[in-house]
């Protein structure tokens, strides 16, 4: 059962914002808030979900980041996701209970709130429609965040990139607190660690990033 009335707000809100024309089920929301759990938290960076697993739980980020990791061709990891505060982490395996090739990550101090696959099919067979609601949230939430790497992505100048990236994701400045490793992020920002590096003291010398 959850404990923070206000938080759970931002969630209904979130949800009813996937499909505004279409209202959500009378009973649902007391449903998710005597069903979802709070997660402990972590003092260090933990892993939640295993990759070539079935993800157990689907997630909502209260507070901190919530990281994906996929592995390539040389099973060397890369960082594939980044979800932050007020994020939805439903992969699309959890969804359908597939095997995942990603493992998820939880940083140092993040507020999760999750809820199992048993409890969402409950939620399917109560009320009709929303396995198709579901689904619409996750591919929803998934588009979003493969278009936002992509606009990222799809900035040529490396500082411009950085930049954006900081103002996108706030509270990972200064580095050495940052609950991300300056590794993971250069990788996300498909540039090397000591072009981070260096571009970055740049942006604080210029008086654009402030730390």
């Amino acid at each position: 059962m959850l404990n923070n009335k206000i938080a759970f707000a931002r969630l209904m809100a979130l949800l009813k914002s996937i499909d505004p024309d279409v209202p959500l089920p009378a009973g649902l929301e007391d449903y998710l808030w005597k069903n979802m759990i709070v997660e402990a938290l972590c003092n260090k960076a933990c892993r939640i979900e295993e990759e070539n697993k079935i993800p157990k739980k689907a997630y909502y980020v209260v507070r901190g980041f919530v990281l994906v990791y996929g592995y390539n061709h040389e099973q060397d990891r890369y960082l594939f996701r980044i979800y932050r505060e007020n994020s939805i982490v439903a992969m699309d395996c959890f969804m359908r209970q597939q095997v995942s090739p990603y493992c998820i990550w939880l940083c140092k101090d993040t507020l999760l709130w999750s809820i199992s696959s048993a409890c969402m099919d409950a939620v399917y067979k109560h009320w009709d429609g929303m396995k198709a609601f579901a689904f619409k949230t996750s591919s929803k939430h998934n588009a979003a965040k493969e278009q936002s790497r992509a606009s990222l992505l799809g900035i040529e100048d490396i500082e411009t990139r950085i930049l954006e990236f900081y103002k996108r994701y706030k509270g990972l400045l200064p580095p050495k607190k940052s609950p991300i490793r300056d590794a993971c992020i250069a990788c996300f920002l498909d540039i090397s660690k000591d072009t981070l590096k260096r571009n970055r003291r740049n942006l604080k010398n210029k008086g654009l990033l402030k730390y």
